[in-house]
């Protein structure tokens, strides 16, 4: 009986410890029952396998080992493959070469272990069309003399008015650019001597008619109606006066400067404006 009680108490020795915890350190009473192998202490240190890069190299273990390379100063594990640098593990660059616009838009500065990151210029490619309203812009902040080359905003680049066919052009204080309605431009002008044509513009709208003492201006087409405003205007001490005014033009009569009905062509202009 006594011969069979070593191998017995062998045997459960061994079922014992295949299926045991162990912990190094400080309370080893206290362990979690997760864990295998559990470490505690506030006055050592775990120290892993310490090695240089060849012996590194030389080890092909089972894929989760650990090492810290000695000549590297940084962990390294084993992928199943490779060894990986776990300070470089992520495998990430910064870097400022353009991928999306033709020109660096950052500008990256490192000094040690710090990356500075700032933006280093912007070009009209990174600015969307009209999304700049002078609200945006700080007073003085863009000086044409200096920032603006020139010729070099297209007016794509401008935002128009909300009101069609305005010009821009600077407030009564001469301070600001603003939307405003232009002036009215006169339909027709021109410079006439008694029934000949000087000049006239436009030669496809108006066209001079009459006689020398009742010469009249003719509209093709016609107006849509009378209601137009005429400036008249002669040389001289001479005198000029509206006889009539239709769509179809007006008829003036001229007169010297005695106040005789013009026996010879004298100059005279005319303007005409929409009512």
């Amino acid at each position: 009986m006594r011969l069979l009680k070593a191998p017995l108490f062998f045997l459960l020795l061994c079922g014992f410890i295949s299926y045991s915890q162990i912990k190094i350190g400080d309370n080893p009473q206290n362990i979690d029952p997760s864990s295998i192998l559990e470490l505690e202490s506030t006055t050592r240190a775990f120290v892993i396998n310490r090695v240089t890069t060849a012996q590194m190299n030389s080890i092909v273990p089972i894929e989760g080992a650990m090492v810290y390379n000695t000549d590297i100063q940084c962990l390294h594990y084993f992928n199943g493959e490779n060894w990986l640098n776990l300070c470089e593990a992520l495998g990430l660059t910064i870097t400022n070469n353009p991928i999306v616009h033709p020109d660096t838009t950052i500008a990256i500065t490192r000094v040690d272990n710090n990356i500075n990151i700032e933006v280093d210029s912007i070009t009209g490619l990174q600015i969307v069309d009209r999304s700049i309203r002078g609200d945006d812009i700080a007073g003085s902040a863009v000086n044409g003399s200096f920032h603006i080359q020139n010729r070099s905003v297209p007016v794509i680049k401008l935002i128009p008015s909300a009101t069609p066919n305005q010009i821009l052009k600077t407030n009564a204080a001469g301070t600001d650019a603003v939307w405003a309605t232009p002036p009215i431009a006169p339909v027709a002008f021109g410079k006439v001597n008694g029934n000949t044509t000087v000049k006239i513009y436009p030669t496809s709208l108006v066209s001079v008619g009459g006689s020398v003492t009742f010469p009249s201006i003719n509209f093709t087409p016609p107006r849509p109606d009378g209601n137009y405003t005429i400036q008249l205007t002669i040389s001289g001490e001479n005198r000029i006066a509206l006889l009539n005014q239709t769509p179809n033009g007006f008829t003036v009569e001229i007169f010297d400067s005695l106040g005789n009905p013009a026996t010879s062509p004298i100059e005279w202009y005319f303007t005409i404006f929409d009512f």
